[in-house]
């Protein structure tokens, strides 16, 4: 959009509108691209907007996997806003959608699914990683979790909010 209304030669509104978008584009990066859920020998990594979790294994009391994956730890619950989604029909068998559309319609979906092969998804191995944990690990004193503020995406988020509020009284 810069691009744009530079070529436009409305450098004007460039100004005007750049913090704007900086700001949007810093929300999008914090809310959207950057939370996910990483597991490793020792435990979960939560990584949502602002904020980092890491939850070793023996802390873990209780993995809630749903729509949203939540690690019940240390008498407290962790939602993860970056953990996979239920699988969809793209996720079951169906890599095209040449495929679904190529069906008739008496053949549904749901019907050819009983004669594929089951489909791992990331939340099977979320899944598998903390049942492993639990059967291997023996029981010691329960680990520390660990959360912390992921400074330079706060930093970047306060230049933001602080530019469009600057430019909004300017």
């Amino acid at each position: 959009m810069l691009a744009w209304l530079l070529l436009a030669g409305r450098t004007d509104a460039a100004m005007a509108a750049a913090p704007w978008l900086f700001l949007a584009s810093w929300f999008v990066y914090a809310a959207q691209w950057r939370p996910c859920l990483r597991t490793d020998a020792h435990g979960f990594e939560l990584v949502n907007g602002l904020r980092d979790h890491r939850i070793p294994f023996e802390a873990v009391d209780d993995v809630e996997v749903r729509y949203t994956v939540a690690v019940w730890a240390a008498g407290r619950r962790y939602v993860s806003w970056g953990a996979p989604t239920p699988p969809g029909a793209f996720g079951s068998g169906f890599d095209h959608i040449s495929d679904l559309k190529s069906r008739p319609h008496s053949i549904l979906p749901g019907n050819e699914r009983i004669s594929q092969k089951e489909t791992k998804t990331g939340r099977d191995a979320i899944v598998a990683a903390w049942q492993n944990a639990r059967t291997t690990a023996t029981k010691g004193p329960t680990g520390w979790v660990i959360s912390s503020w992921h400074l330079p995406t706060v930093i970047v988020g306060g230049v933001a909010v602080a530019w469009a509020i600057l430019s909004a009284f300017d």
